[in-house]
């Protein structure tokens, strides 16, 4: 039997599959114990693997984000909510719209499930309805797309495990490529936005666009589900997240004037507004049965606690390690 703190979840982006696409992230999620595995690597398809441990705040939490996910949960019923107490089992076929706030999130003990994560601007060719209308929402993709073409979709999926990133791709561009429309008008300002990460100026994208602000400011919320500044300021939040993850806790004081930030309170206030907690306090092992004093902050958010269980693993260079993910990408 595999110790209890060995026991995890290998979140994998599936990245050859997406490339040259819409779709902005294919991923997976399966249970296994780390063993010898590193917590970053990458596989022999040149995919991205991370090893999440049970009580890692990326795997209990849904953060806000700007996009909208398809999952497919081929393993125990997820909840998510704002609290333990206001939690709901979310669908096996399920969309998860745009967030502006966090949602906690329980994967139960069997995790098996693979999802994409597109722009909320294909929100309307590819369910069929705007993606206002899935702001901080979870529905059944039954609602869009019927029973039939779900069970078709799940059963795809079901059949061949080693292809399902592939299946699942292919399905979602066959829907996308039926749809004959002008691109959105805020493909081009989100992805500028993106681009940036939300450093940019809402008065500069409307001149380019030679509307009024208060014009571009309702049009762009019609085809992206949210207004230009909430949306530049997840992305910039996104991107702090990402910043934060890759750095030494010891240097996080600094990195918020390169994010857009203009020090760190104002950096730790936009923390806390969509993460529900400052980053010392969200980074922290999600899991209350852990002992305080195994906990050392100390360099990067995944070895605070692996640092403590697994002094003998010999870690890469941070330097070397790529991102790990947000769970807003199942996120």
């Amino acid at each position: 039997m595999s110790d209890a703190s060995d026991a995890g979840v290998l979140y994998t982006e599936h990245i050859g599959p997406r490339a040259g696409t819409p779709i902005a992230s294919l991923w997976s999620f399966e249970s296994c114990d780390r063993g010898g595995r590193q917590f970053v690597a990458q596989n022999a398809d040149g995919n991205a693997e991370y090893w999440l441990d049970r009580s890692d705040p990326l795997l209990n939490t849904m953060l806000p984000g700007t996009a909208v996910s398809l999952i497919a949960n081929f393993g125990d019923l997820w909840a998510a909510g704002r609290s333990s107490v206001a939690s709901a089992l979310m669908p096996r076929l399920a969309v998860v719209g745009p967030a502006t706030r966090p949602r906690l999130l329980r994967v139960g003990r069997s995790v098996r499930a693979i999802g994409a994560v597109v722009p909320a601007t294909v929100t309307q060719a590819l369910f069929g309805a705007p993606p206002s209308a899935i702001v901080d929402r979870i529905v059944c993709l039954q609602e869009f797309w019927g029973r039939e073409a779900s069970e078709t979709l799940m059963a795809s999926l079901a059949r061949s495990q080693a292809r399902h990133a592939e299946i699942l791709r292919d399905i979602l561009l066959a829907r996308l490529g039926r749809v004959d429309e002008k691109n959105s008008f805020a493909d081009e300002p989100a992805r500028i936005i993106r681009l940036r990460a939300g450093r940019v100026a809402i008065r500069d994208l409307a001149s380019g666009h030679g509307i009024s602000r208060e014009q571009f400011a309702r049009r762009f919320s019609v085809s992206a589900g949210m207004l230009p500044k909430l949306f530049a300021r997840i992305t910039r939040f996104q991107a702090l997240v990402h910043v934060l993850l890759s750095n030494d806790v010891s240097d996080w004081a600094a990195v918020g004037a390169g994010v857009g930030f203009y020090d760190q309170a104002h950096m730790i206030n936009e923390f806390r507004q969509f993460a529900g907690s400052s980053p010392t306090v969200f980074f922290r092992p999600h899991d209350h049965t852990i002992d305080p004093a195994l906990v050392r902050l100390h360099g990067r958010p995944s070895e605070w606690l692996h640092r403590a269980r697994f002094s003998s693993t010999r870690h890469r260079p941070s330097s070397q390690l790529p991102e790990r993910p947000s769970v807003r990408s199942v996120r």
